[in-house]
């Protein structure tokens, strides 16, 4: 199934264990933003929505995690997945205003040091995006 630009895995009323994405065109950048529980539960989804943006060829694929109440290793996977599939087509995955719980998670793995991470959105937009030449993943 392709994702529509707006789109939400979300049906009926939110619950604590929702899982919210929408994908939105911000010129040559694809911003994927995250609200609810990234967990076991919705990792596929959440590996979805990361392939979906790739899959468009954007300069850089931004993350943002402002409204992200939970963090697990399930959701820590599918980022360094994607960050690997971007690497391979020179797309950065660029990380934007990480919640609290996040931040906390990228600190304990170390992963702070794998993704670049700004505070704002705006900032995140201003990472310089890949040249478009494939490199080789890590």
């Amino acid at each position: 199934m392709a994702i529509p630009a707006h789109f939400t895995l979300s049906d009926g009323p939110p619950s604590d264990s929702d899982l919210r994405v929408v994908l939105v065109p911000v010129g040559d950048s694809i911003v994927c933003s995250f609200a609810g529980e990234l967990d076991r539960d919705n990792g596929a989804g959440v590996r979805q929505a990361l392939g979906e943006a790739l899959d468009r060829r954007p300069a850089r694929v931004v993350v943002e995690l402002s409204a992200v109440r939970l963090f697990t290793s399930s959701a820590m996977n599918a980022l360094l997945i994607a960050r690997r599939a971007g690497l391979t087509h020179g797309i950065p995955i660029v990380l934007a205003a990480p919640s609290p719980i996040v931040v906390r998670v990228l600190e304990i793995t170390q992963t702070d040091q794998v993704f670049p991470t700004y505070p704002t959105l705006d900032e995140a937009l201003c990472h310089p995006g890949g040249d478009g030449q494939a490199v080789e993943a890590v």
